[in-house]
């Protein structure tokens, strides 16, 4: 039996609209299936860890935006269930879905997860005892993940299908009064001073932020992270330089230094604002590994 987490208010709605669809395709096919709506944050976290040790529940499907794979993967990870994790995109971004190869539309999805597929052993980035599965993000990057989660401008783009924009509207807002830091960095126990940090992405596949290659050899199973460090940089040299992220072509750039790691830490002489996966996850200093192998993902036999 499948078991479906349902974020109905993903996407502005995008989540219930999606979810109508599939229940008429899983009833035609005569699939036994369960189902879970959200209504809170971190509601995702609490059912998912019902279906992990629930023995009727054979595969654990998130439908929502990547916030709903966040908590469904911190789901599984907190009741230390081996079931494996489906993917029916419903959100804005949907950067799990480019990582992992997972179709865009919801009843090829559906069709991967109940047809052929294989299973992938992913890698999680932990911090204290909350996970990653996507990417985490430390200083201008985290800010301005809370400030797009908080604005109403988000709803609005998501409603005419434009949800990716708003993250590059938030990077306008924040750019104009952000002001970077110098960092101690320590990276699989090396330490190093960086004066001038922007932001330090720490990735365990390619894309965040709707379609952002922002470290572009990211690989969810090598059992290390990659990092991707901005600094020394100029407000409006970041912002012509901002373009070349969709391409991952920034990382030839003076100012990108990429790093690769099992465990770093993170002190700034002020807080930074963090996220992980999209969700706001307080401020530095910050600690944060790789735990490799550490959950199964639904994808496509072709990504293999």
């Amino acid at each position: 039996m499948i078991g479906f987490i349902v974020n109905p208010v993903s996407g502005n709605g995008k989540g219930l609209k999606t979810w109508r669809l599939l229940e008429t395709n899983l009833t035609a096919k005569g699939i036994s299936y369960r189902v879970i709506f959200t209504e809170a944050a971190r509601d995702a976290i609490r059912h998912t860890a019902s279906f992990a040790v629930d023995s009727t529940i054979t595969t654990i499907v998130a439908v929502g935006g990547d916030g709903t794979v966040h908590e469904c993967a911190n789901g599984i990870y907190s009741a230390g269930s081996d079931k494996p994790l489906g993917y029916i995109p419903a959100g804005s971004g949907n950067d799990f879905a480019r990582g992992f190869g997972i179709p865009s539309h919801p009843i090829d999805a559906l069709n991967l997860i109940i047809e052929e597929h294989t299973i992938l052993q992913a890698d999680l980035i932990r911090y204290n005892d909350r996970i990653a599965i996507n990417s985490v993000g430390i200083g201008f990057d985290g800010r301005i993940a809370l400030v797009t989660n908080t604005a109403p401008y988000k709803r609005w783009l998501n409603r005419i299908k434009l949800g990716k924009v708003a993250y590059v509207i938030s990077l306008i807002r924040v750019l104009a009064t952000y002001q970077p830091c110098a960092v101690t960095l320590t990276v699989d126990g090396i330490e190093q001073h960086i004066k001038d940090v922007w932001l330090i992405a720490v990735a365990n596949i390619p894309y965040y932020g709707g379609g952002m290659m922002i470290c572009p050899q990211a690989n969810p199973t090598n059992g290390m992270i990659e990092m991707c460090v901005v600094s020394g940089i100029g407000r409006f040299e970041l912002l012509t330089v901002f373009p070349r992220v969709y391409k991952g072509t920034h990382t030839s750039h003076r100012a990108v230094k990429l790093l690769q790691a099992s465990q770093i830490r993170v002190h700034s002489e002020h807080a930074l604002d963090i996220h992980m996966d999209g969700e706001t996850a307080g401020t530095t200093p910050v600690e944060l590994e790789v735990i490799p192998a550490a959950v199964k993902i639904v994808v496509p036999t072709a990504l293999l």
